[in-house]
């Protein structure tokens, strides 16, 4: 069956344990602005992004091509983490500034649609676990990841369903196109709405399509060097993001629960090398970025020692586990789902 998990602290004792934390974040500073850091990113990623451009769209045979694919796949994930970071404030506590710096990196870059995403993302982290509000629970057809949706279904759906525990992972080749394709649709849908996302895709059609051919670059290589590096990028983000919530209890009235009970018990932290942290853009510290979401991702792991402190101090359960045994995690919620 479905777990659900129901509220145990207060909400006066839920706010106490996330205050207690939070003065602790203030006194070193973790939610200071982050904006020199995110420029010096800047200065290193749109020169590294035009090299691999320049790869993907000049190279000579397979091999430059191919190494020009890798470096856009991982380039447009490291601005898709600063985009990230601005969509929540964490980077210069100017929300006209933010905006800048995540359309910039976000729609301009990768063509997720920054004020469309982030929307959709402060919904997730409110009602998150919700299997009725949040929306990266809202699907239904080949995936089902709750009994609610399964029942949903009609035959085909069901029988997708079945398996879903292994296609799941190749379905992840799709996943960054998924995410795009339905961002851009709900601008192009309601572009009075998002008139900042309008403009900033025509830039970012701009960079990736018409600035090519105007180059004498083959329609070919313009649509490969657009398609590919998504595609490679699809399991990367899918071992990010999938592994932070899927088979976590689901919650009904999320507005029962304190502000700090909600995001620990629907949310894991991901422990792995400190080395990998900037391939996971710092979003494998999820039950601290829950918590905090406007601490850049960067300062993460020092928000980690004080709640891991804090946990330990009040004997809290705290929600770690390796990558390896979130993926098995996941295995098993989706089969039980489909069973």
């Amino acid at each position: 069956m479905q777990a659900y998990v129901q509220a145990r602290l207060t909400p006066e004792e839920g706010r106490a344990h996330w205050r207690a934390m939070l003065d602790e974040v203030n006194r070193e500073r973790l939610m200071a602005p982050f904006r020199g850091a995110i420029l010096l990113r800047f200065c290193v990623l749109f020169p590294l992004l035009a090299v691999a451009l320049g790869l993907a769209w000049f190279g000579a045979g397979w091999l430059e091509l191919g190494a020009g694919y890798v470096a856009l796949a991982l380039l447009l994930g490291q601005f898709a983490f600063i985009g990230h970071d601005a969509g929540h404030g964490a980077i210069s506590r100017r929300p006209r500034l933010d905006r800048v710096f995540g359309q910039a990196a976000m729609t301009l870059v990768t063509g997720l649609a920054f004020d469309e995403w982030i929307a959709r993302h402060l919904a997730h982290h409110r009602y998150c676990q919700d299997e009725t509000r949040d929306p990266d629970m809202m699907v239904d057809f080949v995936v089902s990841l709750t009994e609610g949706s399964k029942t949903r279904k009609g035959a085909l759906g069901r029988l997708l369903t079945r398996h879903q525990s292994i296609h799941i992972w190749a379905l992840s080749l799709f996943f960054g196109h998924s995410q795009r394709i339905l961002s851009e649709l709900a601008v192009f849908r309601n572009p009075r709405v998002f008139v900042l996302d309008s403009i900033f895709l025509l830039f970012h059609f701009g960079l990736w399509w018409i600035l090519p051919l105007l180059l004498g670059v083959p329609f070919a290589y313009v649509l490969l060097a657009y398609l590919v590096p998504l595609t490679l990028l699809g399991p990367h983000l899918a071992a990010i993001f999938w592994v932070n919530h899927i088979g976590m209890p689901l919650v009904r009235e999320p507005e029962r629960f304190s502000f700090f009970e909600h995001q620990c018990v629907t949310s894991r932290t991901i422990v792995n090398p400190p080395a990998l942290d900037w391939l996971f853009g710092g979003l494998n510290f999820q039950v601290e970025h829950h918590l905090f979401p406007q601490v850049p991702s960067a300062r993460l792991p020092a928000v980690q020692a004080i709640v891991r402190r804090h946990f330990a101090g009040h004997a809290l359960t705290y929600n770690d586990v390796r990558w390896w045994q979130a993926v098995r995690a996941i295995a098993t919620h989706l089969r039980r789902v489909a069973a």
